[in-house]
Formats: C-alpha cells, structure tokens, sequence
C-alpha cells in the first residue's frame, strides 16, 4: 500500500473518531434562572402617595418599584393592562400591546423602572402610564419599550388575596387581590350573562350583595372570554381585583374561576327556576354543590324496564338532559314532568358523564303532568359520538342501524349504522337482557352517555327498536285544515313533525342529516349548526343577546362555515305525507338574514321532489325571484305558488328551502333563520 494512502485512511479514521466523540459530548444543562439585579426603593404605597387626584406627574428620578401580577389580559376583561400590588397596594400599568399575560402571567414578580413614565389617575383609579398626546391624554408604555421599564422577575410568587368586607373596602385597597364572602348576585339577573356578547360587546354592571345586605358593582367586559356565561346563582365567594369609578366602587373578575357561589342563598331561597342546560354550563371540572335553584324536565328513562343504575331518573329540558341519583325505588314513568328542587345538591361527574346527586332522604316529587312528549333529535352514530358532551342524556333516534356481537341484548353490544359504531349497553337488570338482537336494520331510540371515555347507547326497552324505512323514515306532516302553519316557537324541546334539517344537499339529493340543537343560540355564534334562534320580528339588528334570549318568537336557522355540506349544501326540508284531494298548492314563508354587517351572501331556492327516495329535485319560481340572506340584518317575506305541480299526489311530497350555490363575497357568512311557514292549498 502506498504510503500516501496509509495517511490518508489515518486520517479519515482520525475524523471518525473525532465526530463519535464530538457526538457523545454531553450538552449544557439550561442556566439557572438569574433574577434582576434591581431592588425597589419605594413601595406602591409610596408611589400612589406621591399623586395629586386630577394631575398627572412625570417621574424623573431613578425610583423602581416592585410587585407581583396579580391581573392581565388573559380572559380579556383587563385591557392593555397588567395589574401588580405588593404588601402595601396595588396599581395599573398601561402597556399598548396584546397577550400581555404571555410576558406578565399571574405569580410573576416584576420590577418597573419609574423615570420617564407618568403617574395619574383614570376617574380616581391610580394608573402608570408613559406620555401624553397632544390632549394631554395619557399614553400607555409603548410595545417595543415595555422591556425597558416593565422588567421580569421569577414567576410563581404566591397569591393570598386578601378577605374583606364590603365594608372595609377603601381607596388603599385599589388596584389589589381581593376576596369577598357571602356574596351572591340579585335573584332578578340570575338568568342573565356576565356581559353583552352581541355585536356591541357592551360592559355588564351587576350588582352583588352578602348575606347583611351591603352592596357593591361587579363589571365586566362584553369582550371578556367569558362574556356569555350565564351567571352564578348560589351565594359564596368572589377572589376580585377592587377598583373605582369616581365615587362607585366596583370589582373585576380574572374569570369565572374567581367566582365559587355553590352554596345555599342568604335566605336559604327561594330556589330559583333554571334550565338544565344552565345547571350543566355549571361544571367546569370539579364537582360543585348547588346553589338555590329548581329545575324541571321531562322524564326519558324507564324505571320499569329497569335499564338504568338503581335510584336514578333521567331527566330531559329542551335540548339538554343529566342524570339525577334520587336513591331509593323509582316509580316515575316515561312522560312524568316534574320540578325538582336541588339547592346544595352535588353536580359531579359519575364515571365520564355529569349527574346531579341528591342528599340521601330526598323527597321525590310529584309529576306536575303526565303523558308529556319529547321528540328525540336524529342523529348518525357519528353525530352522536361526535357531540356526546353536548347531548348526553337527551332522547336520540338512530335509523338503519344493526346490532352485533352476540345474540341478546346482555352487556356490552355493537350498534353500527352507515357513519360509524357505538356501544349498545343494556344493564344486567333490565327486563329484556335476555331477550334477542334483532338481526336486520332498526331504527333505535335511547339516549347517550359516556362510559369513562367509552360513548354508550341505551335504549329504555324494546319498543325502542322499530322496523327500518331507511335514512329518509319520518313521520310526515299530515296537512289537515289550510293554511298548515308552523312558527317554531317551540323548537327547543324538537324540530316540529316533519320538519328536518340537512348539510350537502344537491339537486340530485336530499342530502345527509344535520344536527340541530334546541338550545338557544346567539345570531352572532359563528359556529356552524342548525339553531334555535329569535325571530327577526319585533327584534332590530342591534337586540342583545338578552333581548334574543327572552324573545319567545323563535325561527329555524343555520349558521354556515367552511365546514363539509353547509356552503353549499344546507337545506330545511319538509317531508309531507301527500297532498291527496289538494290542488294550486303554495308556501309562504319569512326568511330572515339575523346577523347584521357579514361579509357574505347565500342565495337560497325553493325545490320539490316526490316519492320515498327522491333523486331530482325541481326549483320552483319565487317572489321576490332571487332570495338570499346576509350581509345585513333583514327579514323577507318569501311566496311560492306551485301551480299544478303538487296536485293530489298520493307519495310523499318534499318541500326543501336549500343553499345550492357557494356563498360570494368575503368574510364571515350569514345567520339565516325561516320563519312563519305556512302551507295553503284549495
């Protein structure tokens, strides 16, 4: 070998052993957290001290103070603003950026560098800011300089806000963690959100009271995260940042962690009446004790079928249900109504899914009706699993579905329709356990729960499986008297007979079922779904989330997105049982455009086909000829004359209202509703 090549191949085996080594080198351990070599020189008290209420001073000396954030920007309801106190006070500092809380989480000290920035006061509550423009206002610390004079200190400091009084509350407390205890909001606003989540985003004042009557403002955001949670009933306490507006006092929540009103109300009630999705908006978690409410539903489980856990009912309101654990024999029947009052009741989760656990020796009350109705919702297996959260413990059909995994209903099953599968469960108890599966496709009634993380479907008992007629078996409307009409008023415990809703709808098919909820919804919700909104009618587009709330005039909607089969592709569709002996058929109807400024528009057109499975359908002339909802708020009163089109027809006759076409425009897309449907003929 030559030498030059020895040299070589030394060389490269040098290198080899130079990069193995290099890549088993140990890396670096992170340095430790250093803190800032600053030390305050006065405390927030003395800062505070140095103020004169109505002027503004430019601080010009080297003076740092030190504190801990104990508010920021996280939730919204705090704006351009960290919040710090030490042991003395507390104070504001503007900072003209977002996501501030990123820098400046709660726990983390810092240290503010004084010279430069300007010391005053906002309606009496003391502020640091940076400078003033050419009206003397003042400006916040500019984003590229907050690091220069806002400096970060180690995170984690312990928070103890400090318990107090209402009585006790001064101005050395502005700015400061505090708590109150034994408070509670006004029996009147209970039905109420925190703030105005409409367009308008307005700041909500609610007035809260303990138990010896002293009062105090609570204020919150309409652009705080959590604007649109319904308000606490319960009495308890309330961890707050105290503030003032002249001579008002006022407090300000981080969010709805800082309030725990889970006990029973100064007067011990009355138990005030809410619905059970309210009670459910409740758990955000951790298991609570009730405050002073009652509610009310329908019962949906079958005591005597027995399949469901011993001492249980399931109860059902609108489009929300909960299990409630009464202990003891259940006699209720399937359609009881009754009012059950749960102040200091335990709402917990019981294995993946929400109950209400009553105290043992609850009195079980007695139906104030019988025979009630609910009509459950129709969904896909894969609808159910999807959304089990939202709808558990509420009446749901399954059409065209199988069962599987062994011959009787015993234990775990498999219930598999042409979306996905499920968990069929039916409880050892229960009267037909032994009974057989059936062995073709069914249509299944039960409700949904979770098990741990496992979705399960329970039906009540056997009835509950029917013969199929496939994805289209519905009822039907049966037209009696003319004009047929429909107003939707009553949406929240079900879509009307008849009346379904659908996503990827086209002209050659009715298109697969959508997911309504009855649960009422704002015009301005930008998730995608068939609703239950306000009616456009005695409503402007500026109503309020409150207004839209306790308006009883509901319409049928849709919100569209991006999402698969609702742009295009919705539709309301109405399934008629025939139109036998009726000739010159037609339909009037409001549609409604609900959400004001979008920046899209859908055209909408009327279409009819006949016959069990239809596959064309045919559009019909309408007046006004072109209708389409968004971008502005409005309400049109629609009429179609169908001529001798749908003269006694002995099939079903299907009547869709259907987006058909890509919306235009940019931006977000309409809030549609239909209203006031009526059916006429001669």
């Amino acid at each position: 070998m030559k030498s030059s090549t020895i040299v070589a191949c030394l060389a490269v085996t040098g290198l080899c052993i130079f990069i193995i080594l290099s890549c088993n080198k140990k890396f670096d351990e992170p340095p430790a957290y250093v803190p800032p070599n600053l030390t305050s020189t006065l405390t927030i008290a003395q800062l505070k001290a140095m103020h004169t209420m109505g002027n503004a001073e430019t601080i010009t000396t080297d003076d740092i103070i030190e504190g801990i954030v104990v508010a920021n920007d996280s939730s919204g309801n705090f704006y351009k603003q960290i919040i710090i106190e030490d042991s003395t006070a507390g104070i504001a500092i503007d900072i003209d950026d977002y996501n501030l809380y990123t820098s400046y989480p709660v726990g983390r000290n810092v240290f503010v560098k004084l010279n430069g920035l300007i010391l005053y006061d906002d309606s009496k509550l003391i502020e640091i800011g940076a400078s003033k423009d050419v009206n003397n206002n003042i400006n916040p610390i500019a984003a590229p300089l907050k690091d220069k004079y806002v400096i970060k200190g180690a995170t984690n400091a312990p928070l103890v806000p400090k318990v107090l009084d209402v009585s006790d509350l001064n101005d050395s407390y502005q700015n400061m963690l505090i708590q109150l205890t034994n408070m509670e909001f006004a029996e009147a606003d209970t039905s109420k959100t925190y703030a105005d989540t409409s367009a308008s985003k307005n700041t909500v004042n609610f007035t809260l009271k303990n138990c010896s009557g002293k009062s105090i403002t609570l204020r919150t955001s309409g652009y705080a995260g959590f604007a649109g949670v319904n308000i606490p009933n319960g009495n308890g306490s309330i961890t707050c940042i105290y503030s003032i507006y002249n001579a008002s006092k006022q407090i300000l929540i981080r969010d709805t962690g800082d309030v725990q009103f889970n006990n029973t109300r100064c007067n011990g009630g009355p138990a005030v009446q809410t619905s059970i999705a309210n009670i459910r908006s409740m758990y955000t978690g951790h298991d609570i004790k009730l405050g002073a409410y009652k509610i009310g539903g329908v019962v949906i489980s079958d005591a005597a079928n027995k399949n469901i856990a011993g001492g249980n009912v399931v109860l059902q309101d609108g489009n929300a249900g909960i299990a409630v654990y009464l202990g003891g024999t259940i006699t209720y029947n399937i359609g009881d109504s009754i009012v059950l009052d749960v102040t200091g009741d335990s709402l917990q989760n019981y294995n993946g899914s929400l109950e209400i656990k009553t105290a043992t020796g609850t009195i079980k009350p007695t139906p104030v009706a019988t025979g009630s109705v609910v009509i459950p919702q129709q969904l896909s297996i894969a609808q159910l699993n999807s959304n089990l959260s939202n709808i558990e413990y509420t009446l749901v059909k399954i059409l065209n579905a199988t069962a599987g995994g062994g011959t009787t209903y015993s234990g775990n099953r498999t219930l598999t329709d042409a979306s996905g599968s499920t968990t069929l469960f039916t409880s050892s108890s229960a009267t037909f356990v032994n009974n057989n599966l059936p062995t073709d496709a069914n249509d299944w009634i039960g409700f949904g729960k979770l098990y741990g993380s496992t979705p399960e479907f329970t039906i009540r008992n056997t009835t509950d499986v029917t013969a199929s007629a496939g994805n289209n078996n519905n009822d039907g409307i049966e037209l009696t008297t003319s004009p047929f009409a429909i107003n939707f008023d009553n949406i929240a415990s079900g879509l009307p007979e008849g009346v379904l809703v659908k996503i990827s709808s086209s002209s050659t098919s009715i298109g697969t079922d959508g997911t309504f909820s009855g649960s009422q919804a704002s015009w301005s919700n930008t998730s995608s779904g068939f609703k239950n909104y306000a009616s456009a009618t005695g409503l402007t587009a500026s109503g309020s989330s409150s207004d839209q709330n306790t308006s009883t005039n509901r319409a049928l909607g849709v919100k569209q997105t991006g999402s698969t089969g609702f742009d295009p592709g919705a539709a309301f569709l109405f399934d008629l049982n025939n139109t036998s002996g009726k000739t010159n058929f037609a339909l009037n109807f409001l549609l409604q455009s609900l959400a004001d400024g979008v920046g899209r528009t859908t055209t909408w057109q009327v279409d009819y086909a006949l016959g069990d499975d239809p596959t064309t359908f045919i559009p019909v002339t309408t007046s006004p000829s072109t209708i389409t909802t968004g971008p502005t708020f409005a309400s049109t009163p629609v009429t179609v004359n169908f001529g001798n089109a749908l003269d006694n027809k002995n099939s079903q006759v299907w009547i869709r209202i259907v987006s058909l076409s890509a919306t235009t425009g940019n931006g977000s897309r309409a809030s549609t509703g239909i209203d006031n449907v009526e059916m006429s003929w001669q």
